[in-house]
């Protein structure tokens, strides 16, 4: 054989080992640039999730008449998250497999089993759907198809209350908790960066909310730790704030303002950063837990584990109102002039300026653990079954 021709295996020896070193070396050149667009219409926000700023807002009017289009029963309780996309409501079922029902007539569309064990909640990233299992991370096509896998990234967790979230899809990338704060790419699984603080050393913390360009994450879930800033494009960081203590964390990201809300020892507490450099602005503290915030027009609204309702001031962080006990608040969203509310007897409608009860609509099922607006239908996911129920808009 002429010593100027490689041989096939050469070859390929050859190409691996450039593409191995290529991707240690210089990962931009294996990988496409960085989309942060989710490329939703309006008609399909995901309500928490779609809208990687978490305000858990749909920037529709909403309304006050609801009607139950549909309801599906699953063969075991589903995980804690409803999706939707593509006309489609998605959930994932424990031990059973992940479901793609019409939004029209909640009609199986499609089924994928990528493992038992699988239910541990789903989240949307560009057009893909990401769901964890026991036994590996797994990514699908927008068919239920299956696109990649990544083992030893198992229980990975979407953000709800009582979960720290672990990852984070936002457009064509993927970020996670692996040898540290990680992007991946959605269409391959391949490693974007690994994140790394001033001092060059490896930055290990949650991705729990992204807006404009930057990554927003929770140091860790007990005990003190900062919130931290992050560049989406290389996963440097940019800024972190003082040490907190929380039990349990949420962000949300409205203009020039982080909002924190969680569990501390004594409690609930919410506080405003600015975006900028992490500076404090303001904190109130509250008896009970406070889960994620919702965010529209200047005010935020949090559920408590209390059963109680808190709305602040966004600016200044004054108390607006307060609505005492409930039967149970566990889930929020905010349309521009709605307040929905899940709770275990069915789905609230309030006035967002007063707190006031406008409408109770009661559904069946046990303890909510999803909540959707999307194509005119608030999505309910309880227990095993999911509800479709149909907003009439402005009503």
């Amino acid at each position: 054989m002429s010593p100027t021709r490689l041989s096939r295996r050469s070859l390929l020896a050859a190409g691996v080992g450039t593409l191995a070193g290529g991707q240690l070396l210089r990962p931009s050149t294996f990988r496409d640039a960085f989309d942060a667009d989710p490329s939703v219409s309006t008609d399909e926000w995901l309500l928490p999730g779609r809208s990687p700023s978490r305000r858990n807002h749909v920037p529709v009017s909403g309304g006050t008449e609801l009607s139950l289009s549909w309801e599906r029963s699953f063969d075991g309780d589903s995980g804690y998250r409803v999706v939707v996309a593509d006309g489609r409501a998605i959930v994932s079922v424990t031990d059973d497999a992940v479901y793609a029902l019409e939004v029209s007539d909640g009609s199986i569309a499609w089924r994928a089993r990528p493992r038992t064990g699988s239910g541990y909640g789903v989240a949307l990233g560009g057009e893909h759907v990401c769901c964890s299992t026991g036994d590996g991370f797994y990514v699908l096509g927008r068919e239920g198809n299956s696109k990649w896998w990544l083992p030893g990234y198992d229980y990975r967790t979407v953000e709800r209350a009582g979960f720290l979230s672990t990852y984070l899809p936002v457009g064509s990338t993927l970020f996670t908790v692996g040898r540290g704060l990680e992007a991946r790419g959605m269409e391959s699984g391949l490693r974007h960066w690994v994140g790394e603080r001033p001092d060059g050393s490896r930055l290990v913390a949650n991705p729990l909310a992204f807006a404009d360009g930057t990554l927003y994450c929770a140091g860790g879930r007990y005990g003190n730790y900062p919130f931290v800033a992050v560049d989406a494009e290389d996963g440097t960081q940019q800024w972190a704030t003082a040490a907190f203590e929380y039990e349990s964390r949420h962000l949300a990201v409205d203009g020039d303002t982080l909002l924190a809300t969680g569990e501390t020892e004594g409690g609930g507490r919410i506080q405003a950063f600015s975006t900028d450099d992490g500076a404090l602005r303001w904190q109130r503290a509250t008896s009970t837990q406070l889960l994620d915030p919702t965010v529209a027009d200047g005010l935020v609204v949090c559920a408590t584990e209390g059963r109680r309702l808190h709305a602040f001031d966004r600016a200044t962080g004054e108390r607006r109102w307060t609505v005492g006990r409930q039967a149970g608040v566990h889930e929020l969203l905010r349309t521009d002039d709605h307040l929905y509310v899940h709770t275990p007897h069915g789905v609230e409608v309030r006035d967002p300026s007063t707190g006031d009860r406008q409408v109770r609509h009661e559904i069946a099922g046990s303890e909510p653990n999803g909540f959707a607006y999307a194509a005119g239908h608030l999505f309910a996911l309880r227990g095993g079954r999911l509800f479709a129920l149909e907003v009439v808009d402005g009503a």
